[in-house]
């Protein structure tokens, strides 16, 4: 299962917020290749994150995340990034901190 359609969800949701062009497909391909680069344990720590955040927005909206809107979306973003478990937030932070950094980079070449 690619985790990309998930990664670009969540970098669309995370960043793009209308007021400055964030290359969302370019930054989301950086991210897919350094998650499927981190040692072993951590890069299926990582897959199993997102393939579980993928599905869970079937329990909250009927449909997989990588097929809602965009606004559907952001909300469960934002239902992960205030989560009472530690490591569906952790997900959420590495995104936004990682994506952030990344588009930042890309906007600088």
């Amino acid at each position: 299962m690619t985790i990309t359609p998930v990664v670009h969800g969540i970098v669309d949701g995370l960043l793009n917020d209308g007021r400055s062009a964030v290359p969302v497909a370019q930054t989301a391909a950086i991210l897919v290749r350094k998650i499927e680069s981190m040692p072993g344990l951590m890069r299926f720590g990582m897959r199993v994150l997102l393939i579980a955040f993928d599905w869970y927005a079937v329990i909250r909206a009927g449909r997989r995340f990588r097929f809602q809107g965009p606004d559907a979306q952001r909300r469960r973003i934002t239902e992960w990034a205030n989560a009472p478990l530690g490591p569906c937030r952790d997900m959420v932070e590495f995104h936004r901190k990682m994506g952030t950094f990344v588009a930042l980079s890309l906007e600088q070449k």
